[in-house]
């Protein structure tokens, strides 16, 4: 009996090691073919452009073309899924962002989990949403716009991409904390958005910093802050509403990051991992990915995972409180 049980010990073993080995033999060979990353957004978006540059970057380094495949469709999530349908072996590899974090309570049928369904690699790029609102409105400050927000209820307006998206959300989170009551006008499309608001048809929005940086020194805007924690390196004199009493901690930015489906060998995700936050830490990945209004950012694949989740909670508590779901 004894000698059954040491037989069967040493076989479990044997098979532990043998699977290890074999996994980190994979990782060390990988890749050995082309790799597909897919992007549920359109070609020449934020999301993207940054994952082109990237891919660019893990081509150089792992020595196999990555590429770029656009599966466009609600709200990215398209692309999303598929990505993460695929065989875990680090040949198809998924991007996204803030988008899919809303949409995991957003979408009463969304068909995966992105924080238990991702093997997440590394976070690639953030981008502040700038709090702008028209001239006209009189206020120079977070504190006054807030002051006026309060002394006529339901009527001021702001603009955002559409019902659901980051710049509609970013601003349902700044009314939950400050308790505010402003009227949404949804547009197709932060570009429209903001022409209104030059027009002053709409009183402010929280526009994508590379939609809102080309206005800003046009003086029918004013620019209040950045929706980021701490200051961003393109507009640099604005302030993070985080500093702001009542907001510690407000963080409302336009994050990407690039996962493969879970159960994908630690070695892979390792390998991608660091090739990614040596290219992160470099001044000419900077300067590429500002010209996208985005900064690289530097994180272990375990901090980018705790990341998403925190996200995924965050904003399925303003999705409730605001009453928002799409089918």
């Amino acid at each position: 009996m004894m000698r059954r049980l040491l037989a069967l010990l040493m076989l479990t073993t044997a098979t532990m090691f043998a699977g290890a080995s074999a996994a980190t033999a994979q990782g060390t060979a990988y890749p050995t073919r082309p790799v597909k990353i897919i992007c549920g957004f359109p070609a020449g978006t934020t999301l993207d452009i940054v994952t082109r540059i990237f891919a660019q970057k893990l081509e150089a380094a792992l020595g196999q073309p990555f590429v770029v495949e656009n599966k466009v469709g609600a709200s990215g999530n398209i692309g999303a899924a598929e990505s993460l349908r695929a065989a875990p072996d680090g040949y198809t590899l998924g991007v996204g962002g803030i988008a899919q974090a809303i949409s995991m309570s957003l979408f009463k049928n969304i068909n995966y989990d992105l924080v238990k369904d991702t093997a997440p690699i590394a976070y690639m790029s953030v981008s502040p949403h700038v709090v702008v609102v028209k001239a006209s409105l009189g206020v120079n400050s977070i504190e006054e716009l807030i002051a006026l927000a309060k002394k006529e209820p339901g009527k001021l307006n702001y603009g955002s991409a559409g019902v659901g998206t980051a710049p509609h959300m970013s601003v349902e989170l700044f009314n939950q904390i400050a308790g505010l009551s402003m009227v949404h006008v949804p547009y197709r499309g932060t570009n429209k958005a903001i022409l209104d608001l030059l027009g002053g048809q709409i009183s402010l929005m929280h526009a994508p910093l590379t939609t809102a940086a080309p206005h800003v020194a046009n003086p029918k805007l004013k620019f209040l802050a950045v929706t980021s924690l701490k200051r961003t390196s393109m507009l640099p004199d604005l302030p993070p509403l985080a500093e702001k009493p009542g907001f510690a901690g407000f963080e409302s930015a336009i994050w990407q990051g690039i996962w493969a489906p879970k159960g994908t060998p630690k070695p892979i995700i390792d390998k991608s991992h660091a090739v990614m936050n040596k290219a992160a830490a470099s001044p000419e990945l900077k300067a590429q990915l500002a010209k996208s209004g985005a900064e690289p950012v530097v994180a272990s694949s375990e901090e980018w995972a705790a990341y998403i989740s925190r996200e995924v909670d965050k904003w399925a508590k303003v999705v409730e409180e605001a009453g928002i779901q799409i089918k």
